[in-house]
């Protein structure tokens, strides 16, 4: 059985996540890549009028498993880039301490991306196994939001470069832990 990809858009800034089934469009968003950092040209959405934020990061994660005849199931998870729901004002993008911010938004979600698909599959054995994957996928959006919130506070946005040396140094190793 295969389960169609649910698409989980999340904000890096925005407390409320949508849920859609629309797929990705692979052809416009920038998957996840170690090799591939964000730049301020990505960003190509148009900031919304009244904003006081300087700078926008949009991302998206993509779901899906497959049970095989012997019961076994697989989980796919990618996290991707929205460039046209992110969007920078022009004069932040002089701040590569900006950037820097905005990328680890983008790692973040990564991180949880790849501890949803680790967990992914052991969660969903039985019957029922799509109202397991909404639990997992509702549980997995919690913990990123919480997150993604507790590393703005902690940074003051990106502002206070202490803070963000340590964050940053907490996340690359994190992501080198885990690397796909």
């Amino acid at each position: 059985m295969r389960i169609p990809n649910l698409i989980v858009p999340l904000a890096a800034l925005q407390v409320a996540a949508l849920s859609c089934t629309a797929p990705l469009h692979a052809q416009t968003n920038i998957p996840w890549s170690a090799d591939r950092p964000l730049t301020w040209a990505d960003f190509k959405g148009t900031p919304p009028r009244g904003t006081d934020r300087d700078a926008y990061t949009y991302y998206g994660i993509s779901a899906s498993f497959e049970r095989n005849e012997q019961g076994r199931i697989s989980a796919e998870v990618s996290c991707v880039f929205m460039p046209a729901e992110s969007w920078v004002r022009p004069p932040a993008k002089a701040s590569a301490q900006l950037l820097a911010h905005e990328q680890l938004h983008f790692d973040l979600a990564e991180l949880h991306a790849r501890r949803f698909a680790r967990e992914l599959p052991a969660q969903l054995g039985g019957a029922g196994p799509e109202a397991a994957f909404q639990r997992a996928h509702d549980r997995m959006m919690d913990r990123l939001r919480e997150e993604q919130e507790r590393y703005d506070r902690d940074t003051d946005h990106g502002r206070d470069a202490a803070a963000q040396a340590r964050w940053a140094a907490d996340v690359r190793r994190r992501l080198a832990d885990g690397e796909r």
